[in-house]
Protein backbone atom coordinates (compact mmCIF):
# COMPACT_ATOMS: atom_id res chain seq x y z
CA UNK A 1 0.00 0.00 0.00
CA UNK A 2 2.71 2.66 0.80
CA UNK A 3 4.31 1.80 -2.74
CA UNK A 4 0.48 2.86 -4.27
CA UNK A 5 0.62 6.41 -2.04
CA UNK A 6 3.77 7.21 -3.08
CA UNK A 7 3.58 7.10 -6.60
CA UNK A 8 0.70 8.94 -6.47
CA UNK A 9 2.25 12.20 -4.50
CA UNK A 10 4.56 12.40 -6.87
CA UNK A 11 3.46 15.16 -9.84
CA UNK A 12 6.24 14.76 -13.20
CA UNK A 13 8.62 17.20 -11.67
CA UNK A 14 11.33 14.92 -13.20
CA UNK A 15 9.42 15.32 -16.37
CA UNK A 16 9.66 19.48 -15.91
CA UNK A 17 13.39 19.20 -14.84
CA UNK A 18 13.94 17.65 -17.60
CA UNK A 19 12.23 20.54 -20.13
CA UNK A 20 13.98 22.85 -18.73
CA UNK A 21 17.21 21.34 -18.89
CA UNK A 22 16.43 20.69 -22.67
CA UNK A 23 15.33 24.66 -22.97
CA UNK A 24 18.85 25.57 -21.48
CA UNK A 25 20.39 22.99 -23.79
CA UNK A 26 19.02 24.10 -26.59
CA UNK A 27 19.59 27.99 -25.82
CA UNK A 28 23.06 27.15 -25.49
CA UNK A 29 23.37 25.54 -28.79
CA UNK A 30 21.84 28.12 -30.70
CA UNK A 31 24.05 30.71 -29.48
CA UNK A 32 26.84 27.95 -30.06
CA UNK A 33 25.66 27.89 -34.09
CA UNK A 34 25.15 32.07 -34.09
CA UNK A 35 28.50 32.77 -33.07
CA UNK A 36 29.85 29.99 -35.44
CA UNK A 37 28.28 31.52 -38.72
CA UNK A 38 29.87 34.93 -37.43
CA UNK A 39 33.47 33.40 -36.97
CA UNK A 40 32.77 32.09 -40.47
CA UNK A 41 31.85 35.30 -42.50
CA UNK A 42 34.58 37.21 -40.05
CA UNK A 43 37.03 34.58 -41.96
CA UNK A 44 35.57 34.76 -44.71
CA UNK A 45 36.19 38.84 -45.28
CA UNK A 46 39.68 38.17 -44.12
CA UNK A 47 40.07 35.81 -46.63
CA UNK A 48 38.54 37.97 -49.12
CA UNK A 49 40.36 40.87 -47.90
CA UNK A 50 43.74 38.64 -47.99
CA UNK A 51 42.96 37.69 -51.73
CA UNK A 52 42.44 41.31 -53.00
CA UNK A 53 45.69 42.43 -50.77
CA UNK A 54 47.67 39.31 -52.58
CA UNK A 55 45.96 40.06 -56.53
CA UNK A 56 47.30 43.60 -55.88
CA UNK A 57 50.65 43.01 -54.66
CA UNK A 58 51.03 40.27 -57.55
CA UNK A 59 50.17 43.26 -60.06
CA UNK A 60 52.94 45.55 -58.81
CA UNK A 61 55.55 43.15 -59.12
CA UNK A 62 54.81 41.84 -62.31
CA UNK A 63 55.15 45.86 -63.73
CA UNK A 64 58.29 45.96 -61.53
CA UNK A 65 59.93 42.47 -63.62
CA UNK A 66 58.96 44.38 -66.98
CA UNK A 67 59.99 47.53 -66.07
CA UNK A 68 63.44 45.64 -65.08
CA UNK A 69 63.56 43.71 -68.02
CA UNK A 70 63.31 46.83 -70.16
CA UNK A 71 66.39 49.07 -71.85
CA UNK A 72 64.57 52.27 -72.75
CA UNK A 73 61.60 54.12 -71.64
CA UNK A 74 59.47 52.77 -75.56
CA UNK A 75 60.40 49.15 -74.87
CA UNK A 76 58.87 49.71 -71.15
CA UNK A 77 55.68 51.11 -72.52
CA UNK A 78 55.46 48.71 -75.40
CA UNK A 79 55.98 45.46 -72.99
CA UNK A 80 53.72 46.82 -70.48
CA UNK A 81 51.05 47.44 -72.92
CA UNK A 82 51.51 44.18 -74.29
CA UNK A 83 50.67 42.56 -71.31
CA UNK A 84 47.43 43.92 -70.07
CA UNK A 85 48.87 47.32 -68.28
CA UNK A 86 47.90 49.89 -69.02
CA UNK A 87 50.40 53.35 -69.62
CA UNK A 88 49.22 56.17 -67.96
CA UNK A 89 50.26 60.23 -67.81
CA UNK A 90 49.19 63.13 -65.98
CA UNK A 91 46.78 63.40 -63.18
CA UNK A 92 44.70 60.27 -62.15
CA UNK A 93 41.95 59.73 -59.87
CA UNK A 94 42.79 55.93 -58.23
CA UNK A 95 39.87 56.21 -56.03
CA UNK A 96 37.30 56.45 -58.59
CA UNK A 97 35.65 53.25 -59.57
CA UNK A 98 34.78 54.99 -62.80
CA UNK A 99 38.26 55.11 -63.69
CA UNK A 100 39.09 51.78 -63.16
CA UNK A 101 36.08 50.23 -65.46
CA UNK A 102 37.25 50.53 -68.41
CA UNK A 103 41.26 49.18 -67.42
CA UNK A 104 41.59 45.76 -68.26
CA UNK A 105 42.66 42.98 -66.62
CA UNK A 106 46.17 41.33 -66.57
CA UNK A 107 44.75 38.21 -67.07
CA UNK A 108 42.21 35.28 -66.31
CA UNK A 109 44.31 34.01 -63.22
CA UNK A 110 44.92 37.19 -61.08
CA UNK A 111 41.88 39.72 -60.37
CA UNK A 112 44.34 42.95 -61.12
CA UNK A 113 44.21 45.79 -62.78
CA UNK A 114 47.51 47.74 -63.42
CA UNK A 115 48.15 51.47 -64.56
CA UNK A 116 52.12 52.69 -64.89
CA UNK A 117 52.53 56.17 -64.98
CA UNK A 118 56.24 57.48 -66.27
CA UNK A 119 56.85 60.03 -63.61
CA UNK A 120 60.26 61.13 -64.64
CA UNK A 121 63.56 60.89 -65.75
CA UNK A 122 67.30 62.49 -64.11
CA UNK A 123 69.88 62.01 -65.81
CA UNK A 124 73.47 60.69 -64.22
CA UNK A 125 75.51 63.67 -65.83
CA UNK A 126 74.77 67.54 -65.99
CA UNK A 127 76.02 67.51 -69.41
CA UNK A 128 74.27 69.15 -72.26
CA UNK A 129 74.25 67.52 -75.69
CA UNK A 130 72.86 65.28 -78.52
CA UNK A 131 73.13 62.77 -77.31
CA UNK A 132 71.00 59.55 -75.15
CA UNK A 133 71.71 59.97 -71.79
CA UNK A 134 71.33 57.48 -69.33
CA UNK A 135 69.76 58.01 -66.31
CA UNK A 136 66.95 56.77 -63.95
CA UNK A 137 63.60 56.55 -64.46
CA UNK A 138 61.00 56.75 -62.28
CA UNK A 139 57.45 54.90 -62.78
CA UNK A 140 54.12 54.99 -60.65
CA UNK A 141 52.88 51.64 -60.73
CA UNK A 142 49.28 51.50 -58.77
CA UNK A 143 47.61 48.32 -58.85
CA UNK A 144 43.58 47.22 -57.79
CA UNK A 145 42.99 43.43 -56.78
CA UNK A 146 39.95 42.14 -55.64
CA UNK A 147 38.37 39.13 -53.96
CA UNK A 148 36.72 36.35 -56.63
CA UNK A 149 33.22 37.62 -55.93
CA UNK A 150 33.67 41.17 -57.09
CA UNK A 151 34.90 39.77 -60.50
CA UNK A 152 31.50 37.79 -60.80
CA UNK A 153 29.98 40.74 -59.63
CA UNK A 154 31.26 42.84 -62.49
CA UNK A 155 30.90 39.52 -65.14
CA UNK A 156 27.64 38.05 -63.61
CA UNK A 157 25.88 41.95 -64.58
CA UNK A 158 26.13 43.37 -61.21
CA UNK A 159 24.11 40.42 -59.44
CA UNK A 160 23.55 42.11 -56.08
CA UNK A 161 24.67 38.61 -54.36
CA UNK A 162 28.21 39.28 -54.77
CA UNK A 163 28.31 42.62 -54.38
CA UNK A 164 28.00 42.20 -50.41
CA UNK A 165 31.21 40.18 -50.47
CA UNK A 166 33.25 42.39 -52.65
CA UNK A 167 36.97 43.39 -51.57
CA UNK A 168 38.91 45.84 -52.62
CA UNK A 169 42.79 46.75 -52.35
CA UNK A 170 44.89 49.52 -54.10
CA UNK A 171 48.62 49.02 -53.72
CA UNK A 172 51.02 51.91 -55.31
CA UNK A 173 54.61 51.88 -55.57
CA UNK A 174 57.45 54.38 -57.00
CA UNK A 175 60.21 51.68 -59.15
CA UNK A 176 62.84 53.30 -60.38
CA UNK A 177 64.78 51.51 -63.38
CA UNK A 178 68.22 52.77 -65.05
CA UNK A 179 67.01 53.52 -68.72
CA UNK A 180 68.59 55.48 -71.53
CA UNK A 181 66.38 58.25 -72.95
Amino acid sequence: MKYIQRKRKQRGAALIVAMVLLLLLTLLGTDGIQHSMLDMYLSKGFRDQNHAFQSAETGLRLAEEILESSTTQDAATTSLTANNIFVESGFVDYHSSDYWNDKPSYGSEYPVKVVVQYWRFIADSLAVGNGNPSGLTYYRITARGSDPAYERYLNDGNNEDYKKNRSLAVLQSIYAVRHTN
